[in-house]
């Protein structure tokens, strides 16, 4: 079991972690609109302090973690009581290392971009509107919520 989760399991996490979430549309309560990202909590949105950043909030994010850990395990583990799920040392090892150098991009870059990581949202939102975002490819036309936000 322990075999399957860390070879199978927290790579799946992760990989389903970073491309498959939920996109919102609202506004910020005394803010401006924004397209905010997380299941089921927001974890991510544009910075407000700086163009091309953006805001990480640490404790949703530590919340919608495991959300999608026991998805995964659960997958995997039914997947695995049916058809055995062998992965090899090697392929596991090249996504750990592989892993470990996308990690340290992303944070040579949020440190170039000015990104902010916060304990917690410190501000409200009104949703207008959610989907389903794979890879954050999703419509960003805002001014279909334009009526909405004028009242």
């Amino acid at each position: 079991m322990r075999k399957l989760i860390f070879r199978l399991t927290l790579p799946l996490t992760l990989i389903l972690f970073g491309i498959i979430t939920k996109w919102s549309f609202g506004i910020v309560i005394d803010g401006t609109d924004e397209f905010f990202y997380g299941f089921p909590l927001i974890y991510k949105c544009d910075g407000f302090h700086t163009s091309l950043s953006t805001q990480y909030f640490l404790t949703e994010m530590v919340i919608d973690f495991p959300i999608y850990f026991a998805f995964s395990f659960i997958i995997t583990w039914t997947i695995n009581r049916f058809w055995k799920i062998n992965i090899p040392k090697l392929i596991s090892k090249i996504f750990w290392i592989g892993f470990g150098i996308l990690f340290l991009g992303f944070l040579y870059l949020s440190n170039n971009l000015d990104d902010q990581y916060k304990l917690k949202r410190s501000f409200d939102v009104k949703i207008f509107d959610s989907g389903i975002t794979i890879f954050g490819i999703h419509s960003t036309d805002r001014k279909k919520y334009q009526s909405e936000i004028d009242n």
